[in-house]
Parts: C-alpha cells; structure tokens; sequence
C-alpha cells in the first residue's frame, strides 16, 4: 500500500584531515566536591559563513552543584573576549523547528468539491493597522514591517567566569590551583588536541545562575566563540570522561547554502511520513527514542539526518515560527556582520521615484513648517533604517540541518567530522492520496532541501455523507469544530525518555522492512470519532482500559463507573 522509504546510506571518509577541531561537548567537566559528574546531552550550533565559523556548545550536567568549571577544547584562535554566553532559549528553538514531528491527516468532507487545505497552509498573519498588523495607529499608510524588526543579538551575563589557556599550559594543573577536581584520564584525554594547538577555554559555573531540570542535573547555558580556522571536526572523545553510558549529541548547521552530514561515519535519514497510532501524539519522545535504538541497533555507528530546511520556514508542519532574525545574530550573524562594509550595512537610499515624491507632498501639505521639516527627517531616518534591515535579513538566509547521534565509547572510535552534503534532499514533505492513504516516504536528492522527518496519524471522515457523488480520500487539516489542542508535538529531550515505555513494533502503521517492523493492518487504526477525533482511539480493551497499542494502560472496570455515576448524581443534587 505504501512506498518504502529508501534510506540513501551516505557513506563517509575514513581519516581525520589536518583542519582545526571545533566543539561537541569538547572538553570535560571538574569539581571542587567529591562525586561523580555526569553529562547525558550535549547541542551544538555551528555557524558557518565564508571563512568564520561560530560554534555555540550547550550541554547538561549532573553531579556535584557547588563548584564546577568546564575545560573547553578550542581553536587557537579564540581569545577570551571572543568567548560569551547565550541565553538557552536560542539553540532550544533550534532544536523545537528541526525536531522530529507529529502530524494528523483528516479526511476532508467528501461532497465538498475544493481541494484539501493543509495546515501550513493557514494565514497566521493579523491584517490591517494597528500595533497588531504592524502599522501605526490611526493613519492611513501602513509602516514598513522591517521598522519593527528586533535587530538586537543577545547574550546572558553571570552564569560564567571565562579563562582562555594556550596550549603550553596545562589545565589539570589550573584547575588544580583553583581547587577543582579533574576526572581520571582528563591529562590523556585532551593531551593529543593540545599537540595540535588547540587552547582550552575554561568556564568556572556560578550556581547560583543555573537551570536545574531534575536533582542535581542542570541545563546549562550555551558557550559561543568564533574561528576564522578551518573548521570540520566535532571534538567529542573527550566528554566520554563524563558519560552515564549512552550520550546524544545533535548537531545544527546553519550554512548560506549547503545541508551537512557526518564525514567519517555513516549518515542515513530516519524513516519519514510513517503512520502511526495516535497513542504516539504526545509521546513522540518516548516513541522516537525507541525507534531510534531500533535503528541503531541496524545500522550501528550512523548519524540520523533528521532535518534540512531553509531557516525562514520551518517544515511541514511548523512546531514553531521560523527563526527570527535576533536569533541568528545572538547565534553568531553578528560576528558575520563584522566583516560585511559600512556602505552595505547601512546603504544610502535611492532617489524618491515622481510618484513617492507626490505622495509625501500630500502627506506633509497640512503640517506647520518645524513639523514638516521634523516630519521629513523621521521619514528619511525611516527608509534608511527599512534599507538597512532589509539588507540585514536578506544576507543571512541559512540552511538548517540537524544531525544526531547516540554513541558509548565503543561507538565513538573518533571524533565526528561534518561537511556538505553533495545535494540538496526532499522528504517527509508528500501528502497522502485516496482512501488508501498512500504517501510517499522517500528521500530523494534535490536541489533544494526540504526533509523533516514526521509521523502521520489518519482521521478518516465519520459523518453522514450527504451527497450522491462523494469524493472520498481527500487529507487536509483539522475541521473548524475540532476541540482538540492545536499543537504540533515534537520528539525533544531524549536522555530523559523512558526509551521502552513505547514499543514500535505496536504503534508503527507502516511496514518498515529494514528496521524488522513489519507494520499493523491498517485496520489496527481506530477511525475518527467525530471533532474529539483521536479521544477514543486509546480505548481497545473490552473492559473499559484507557490504554493505547504498545502503551501500558490501566483497567477503570465496572468498580470504578459506579463510583463515577454515583459522584455525577451527588454533583446534581448540590446543585440543584
């Protein structure tokens, strides 16, 4: 009934080159207090723009919390003023527009003869004037949307105190002298990557300006620094001295032009545009984990590309708005800004054509003279500025990919490399075709890349059709009377996700043979119960279980419906 997904294996060179490493987590954690210190998660966001490459590192932490510092592995180049802090919000955006996604196909009413509307396909934008539509109140123009543009990269101050050591310092013994801890192996470990010329950037942790998700675990704030070296390989190794067992690592690049993947390990793109059940909505997380053991299990030692899109959209479906200009400037736009010249950053307008001429003599005709000359200048200031930010948008369009890993020491022989990717890739992008529901999962080269990796889940139309003709298999968005949450769930915070709380083979629609799935009958699917479509589709047992195909689920039994009826009846009675 469907096509399977072809995987395209991309396969990888064997040998570290000679260019500068850049960062996963790419160094280690100390400690003035005894225990162990663990680090489960590390995102990294790299940045790329002609010869600068800025590299923003945001791991997670868990141990000891009064007193630790972490030792950084960094180009030579990076000096300590080079170095600064993000706020979280940032690179968890990132992570939210590229993550796996959820999304529900509903069968559009059959005697209605326009095509299916999609999702992405609603006007999110306010028209009209107003402080809402992005005009000013009570005139009659309409401001430039650019004039209320935030411009302004940001940084987060206090939660570290920078220190930058060249290479013929030791940082064991620094950190030493500061009365920290370094973890067994530490002097080994990072001995090679100081050989080469690398510094360490040290960053001693104020507690008191920490997130704390759960414990003594933290979720730290991001460290961002810019190289002008060559920039290719993800220094990992050294962040196995911190591992609990198993750690993710998700790399995003944003590149003017090019999709990355792994180099020197294999990369392959995880199933897209399978059908699932709706038990796997809101546990996307739990669900993808599972999957995602399941593909490593047989495709060992392989970076999933889970996502390739341009930044100023955000997939199909959107988890979120697409990214903002601010935040690629606070992600390093602004070090790029740097090097572009005056007259491009801040052009002189052109000539006012005849008719702009005569439509600001009309508009300045009634004011005094000191107003109209003060009103003139703001106009000016107006389409200098409008010119000046158009440009700004217009140079940093990006292509974000995302790359992500599971990896133990066994299966981490070498650091990863990233480079281009030798095409584009289109995927998780086809819509499904007739009562069959067929969709193609493929992911196929492209010139331009759109691949998101997404799970799909069917409504199929449940009311009375009232026409002779119907046009049945038609897949589109939620109807207007839908109750439900209109959100789109995304699969994010794996380390911390029961990975056997889901078991695919039970949730998984589709047959997936190269990852031994062979998929439910597609009758296993429960069909739409009207607009709280998805609400029943959890309860299969004949005893009233509120549970879900490869979810436990729990029996309320007869017991419990009279206790209910009996709590309903005693609800009416008050309020009578």
């Amino acid at each position: 009934m469907q096509r399977r997904l072809r995987f395209y294996p991309l396969l990888a060179l064997a040998a570290l080159g000679s260019t500068t490493p850049a960062a996963a987590f790419n160094g280690f954690f100390a400690s003035k207090q005894a225990g162990p210190v663990k680090s489960y998660t590390t995102q990294v966001v790299v940045m790329k723009k002609a010869d600068t490459t800025a590299v923003s590192v945001m791991p997670d932490y868990e141990g000891p919390l009064e007193g630790f510092a972490l030792a950084m592995l960094v180009p030579s180049d990076v000096t300590v003023d080079a170095a600064t802090t993000l706020k979280r919000e940032f690179v968890d955006r990132i992570d939210q527009l590229s993550a796996p996604r959820f999304h529900e196909f509903w069968e559009q009413d059959p005697c209605d003869p326009s095509p299916p509307t999609q999702e992405w396909e609603r006007n999110m934008k306010v028209e009209g004037g107003g402080f809402l539509g992005g005009g000013p109140v009570n005139t009659g123009k309409k401001a430039a949307k650019e004039l209320f543009l935030d411009v302004q990269a940001k940084q987060k101050e206090g939660e570290y105190k920078f220190t930058v050591l060249d290479s013929a310092q030791n940082p064991i013994n620094w950190l030493t002298s500061k009365g920290y801890k370094s973890p067994a192996g530490a002097e080994d470990a990072i001995k090679p990557y100081l050989a080469a010329g690398m510094k360490t950037l040290i960053a001693e942790v104020d507690p008191k300006r920490i997130e704390l998700v759960g414990g003594d675990r933290a979720q730290l704030s991001p460290i961002r620094y810019a190289t002008k070296q060559p920039f290719e390989t993800i220094v990992t190794k050294p962040g196995l001295l911190g591992s609990p067992g198993k750690q993710e690592l998700v790399i995003y690049i944003l590149d003017p032009s090019k999709r990355y993947e792994a180099k020197n390990y294999k990369t392959m793109f995880p199933p897209t545009n399978v059908n699932v059940d709706f038990a796997v909505k809101e546990r996307m997380g739990e669900f993808y984990a599972a999957l995602h053991d399941i593909i490593l299990e047989k495709n060992p030692k392989t970076f999933l590309a889970e996502y390739a899109w341009p930044a100023e959209s955000c997939g199909h479906p959107c988890p979120t708005e697409p990214v903002l200009i601010h935040e690629l400037l606070s992600l390093g736009a602004d070090v790029f800004e740097r090097d572009v010249p005056e007259a491009e950053r801040n052009p002189k307008p052109p000539e006012l054509t005849k008719e702009e001429k005569e439509a600001r003599k009309a508009e300045l005709k009634e004011l005094k003279p000191k107003e109209r000359k003060e009103r003139e200048k703001m106009l000016e200031e107006e389409r200098r500025t409008v010119l000046a930010r158009k440009g700004l948008v217009e140079r940093n369009k990006y292509i974000l990919s995302r790359l992500h890993y599971r990896y133990d020491a066994a299966s981490l022989p070498e650091d990863p490399k990233i480079g281009p990717a030798a095409s584009g890739v289109e995927g998780g992008i086809a819509l499904p075709q007739g009562q069959k529901m067929e969709v193609s999962m493929e992911a196929k080269p492209s010139a331009a890349s759109r691949f998101a990796t997404r799970y799909i889940n069917f409504h199929p139309w449940v009311p009375v059709i009232k026409c002779q003709s119907p046009d049945r298999g038609k897949w589109g968005k939620s109807p207007p009377d839908y109750r439900g949450l209109r959100k789109t769930w995304i699969a994010e915070d794996l380390s911390r996700k029961n990975r056997k709380q889901i078991v695919p083979a039970n949730v998984v629609l589709t047959p997936l043979p190269e990852l031994g799935l062979s998929g439910k009958s597609q009758s296993a699917q429960v069909a739409d119960a009207g607009v709280d479509a998805g609400a029943g589709a959890a309860e299969k047992d004949s005893k009233c279980s509120v549970s879900a195909a490869g979810v436990p689920g729990s029996s309320l039994g007869a017991a419990g419906f009279t206790l209910l009826g009996a709590l309903i009846a005693f609800a009416a009675r008050r309020k009578r």
